[in-house]
């Protein structure tokens, strides 16, 4: 049996239970552990035993199996999502969608098919968020390629990646993801108040965005304020009420600051969304 703890990221889940949260039989889900991209430990009785993340992952990827997608197929696009990601992300911060034949990816408002095609557009004029077949505007043009020259150049050179989103800023004041992706590296890099300034940015052009809402929180954690953080992370769920990571850093942060009421309030609606999507 899972164990009956009110924090769900220490719970354990057996195969039905996991099953009945990701909405699909547990027969999936074992074949799905047969391909490589759900990893539980051994309980009593041999019986697998998962956790949180095997659940967020579920979710991220259930998509592809309710449209019968080959769970190894799917495994091997999971891995090569992961090589992807920065450290400290996983696939359950991915958004999986079927377009037709193609599998759409979309990770901190980029968009890309699973060849590798990058399908993201930046903020025209009126700051409305818009999602272009293969290329951008005309006039964003320029900027575009300086944003994908740095996505390429953060596997390789941080400091000239930097230099790409910088020139694409210069190019396209609107580029919100070129903002919130050149925060991310000054944020990872020490450099707090800059990275502070460039989230701040980005909210400036939509108020909304969850990358840099999210981002925001976690810095204010990472400068020693929890009651900035506090706040920062409830306006992420005003914009997204339903954001998982969201509920989840709250229950933690409340316990640590010692809001045992509010943390069971969080991890409960936690657990609510998880189950009802």
């Amino acid at each position: 049996m899972a164990q009956s703890n009110d924090n769900i990221a220490g719970r354990v889940f057996t195969t039905r239970e996991i099953a009945k949260l990701a909405k699909l039989t547990p027969a999936r889900v074992r074949k799905c552990v047969h391909a490589g991209f759900l990893h539980p430990s051994r309980g009593s009785r041999n019986r697998f035993e998962y956790t949180l993340r095997d659940v967020l992952v579920l979710r991220a990827t259930r998509t592809l199996l309710e449209a019968n997608l080959p769970p190894r197929r799917i495994a091997e696009l999971v891995r090569e999502i992961r090589g992807r990601l920065p450290e400290g992300r996983d696939i359950s911060s991915v958004n999986l969608r079927l377009d037709g034949e193609r599998i759409v990816i979309t990770y901190e408002g980029r968009h890309w098919l699973d060849d590798g095609q990058l399908l993201l557009g930046f903020q025209p004029r009126d700051h409305q968020s818009r999602i272009e077949n293969l290329t951008p505007m005309e006039d964003d043009r320029a900027a575009y390629r300086a944003f994908t020259r740095g996505l390429e150049l953060e596997k390789t050179s941080l400091p000239e990646a930097k230099e790409a989103y910088q020139e694409a800023i210069a190019l396209d004041e609107s580029a919100i993801p070129a903002y919130v992706n050149l925060g991310r590296l000054e944020h990872e890099s020490g450099a707090l108040d800059r990275a502070e300034d460039l989230y701040q940015r980005a909210l400036r052009l939509d108020a909304e965005e969850r990358t840099a809402l999210f981002n925001l929180a976690v810095l204010s954690e990472d400068k020693g304020e929890p009651t900035k953080a506090l706040r920062r992370y409830t306006q992420l769920l005003v914009a997204d009420p339903d954001n998982v990571d969201g509920h989840h850093c709250l229950a933690r942060l409340h316990a640590r600051l010692g809001n045992q009421a509010e943390s069971r309030r969080y991890t409960r609606l936690c657990r609510e969304i998880l189950r009802n999507r």
